[in-house]
């Protein structure tokens, strides 16, 4: 339970900067990212940096890593998705 609400609270620092993303919502490891803009093209990007992630519901990245996911691993991911959303305009 611990990585996943790390997890949970590194999507919440991503909504709270990135004007792309609109809200975090998951239990455990079981998380998604709801976006502004469509999820397909950042499931694409980020799987170029070594990064899988899964799009639903045309604008909704999300998690299901395996049980044996670490901070680190969190760590990697964020930053993947920050240098994506970076690319998008800052919320103010």
């Amino acid at each position: 339970m611990k990585v996943g609400g790390y997890l949970h609270q590194q999507l919440q620092e991503l909504v709270d900067k990135y004007a792309a993303t609109r809200e975090a919502r998951g239990r455990g490891l079981i998380q998604g990212l709801v976006l502004d803009i469509p999820a397909r093209p950042l499931v694409e990007q980020a799987l170029a940096e070594g990064v899988l992630f899964n799009a639903t519901q045309d604008t909704v990245l999300r998690f299901l890593p395996p049980f044996l996911l670490q901070e680190k691993h969190v760590d990697k991911g964020i930053k993947v998705l920050k240098k994506l959303l970076g690319k998008k305009r800052k919320k103010r």
